[in-house]
């Protein structure tokens, strides 16, 4: 009883705001649907080692909420919820990268390790071990494993980048292009089946650890120390494998993106 009444209260809430522009509904609605930041800014978070505010990014993924309320459209025909994570995630990553917080050197070790796996696992087509990356980069592989330790311990990198922005100008993430394929979708388009098609190649690929981790996480919500507990590793183990796993899945995409623009 409860809940239908909250689901009526919702429903009132969305006709004042969307038929009336009501800010005090949209106020409402922000109030209503906080948890919803919480939840995703703290699942964007977990696997962060650096010092950032919590209450920051929750300010950042606030302004998310309401940008999305402001431009949810009803009639569209899928869940608020799907719509609002990415604009609240896309508010985050904006407000980070404001910050400019990554130091340019590592930004740069990023990218390169990011190309040397698209190239090598393009010509393997296996996933690359890290002596053939290393030696890719010509880098000693101890240097390779500790920019790989460093990568980990910031918030660099993650699925939660944005892939590309859509014909509606809503930024599509990486972890987007991987969700259950069973879960209500705003939209389809052959861009994306493509996308989808060479992650599950490369997920099926990567070696057990570092698949499992992927899966673990962004499919199961659990957190990097959840993960090491199942996997009996320790928690930077867990990060690392974390790491080379998303190098391998950017850089196939990223492969996939010169593909397209050719």
């Amino acid at each position: 009883m409860k809940q239908l009444q909250h689901m009526e209260q919702t429903e009132l809430l969305w006709t004042r705001w969307q038929h009336d522009q009501d800010k005090q509904a949209r106020d409402a609605l922000v109030v209503a649907h906080l948890p919803l930041v919480h939840k995703v800014v703290y699942k964007m978070s977990s696997g962060w080692h650096a010092a950032i505010n919590f209450d920051d990014l929750i300010s950042m993924g606030t302004l998310g909420l309401i940008e999305a309320i402001e431009r949810f459209d009803r009639a569209r025909g899928y869940e608020f919820a799907t719509f609002a994570t990415w604009r609240i995630r896309g508010a985050v990553l904006d407000g980070l990268r404001s910050l400019d917080w990554v130091p340019r050197s590592l930004r740069s070790k990023a990218k390169e390790i990011e190309a040397a796996y698209a190239t090598l696992e393009h010509e393997l087509l296996r996933s690359a071990l890290d002596e053939e990356v290393a030696e890719r980069l010509n880098m000693p592989l101890p240097e390779f494993r500790q920019a790989l330790h460093e990568l980990s311990v910031s918030p660099l990198v993650s699925l939660d980048n944005v892939l590309r922005s859509d014909e509606s100008g809503n930024d599509v993430l990486v972890s987007d292009a991987i969700i259950d394929p069973n879960a209500p979708l705003p939209e389809t388009s052959i861009e994306r089946s493509m996308v989808q098609d060479v992650l599950t190649k490369v997920l099926e690929r990567l070696p057990e650890k570092e698949r499992m981790v992927i899966l673990l996480h962004y499919y199961e919500d659990f957190s990097f120390k959840d993960i090491a507990e199942v996997l009996g590793l320790s928690g930077s183990r867990v990060s690392q494998l974390h790491t080379k796993a998303i190098y391998r899945l950017r850089g196939a995409l990223s492969r996939l993106k010169l593909e397209l623009r050719s």
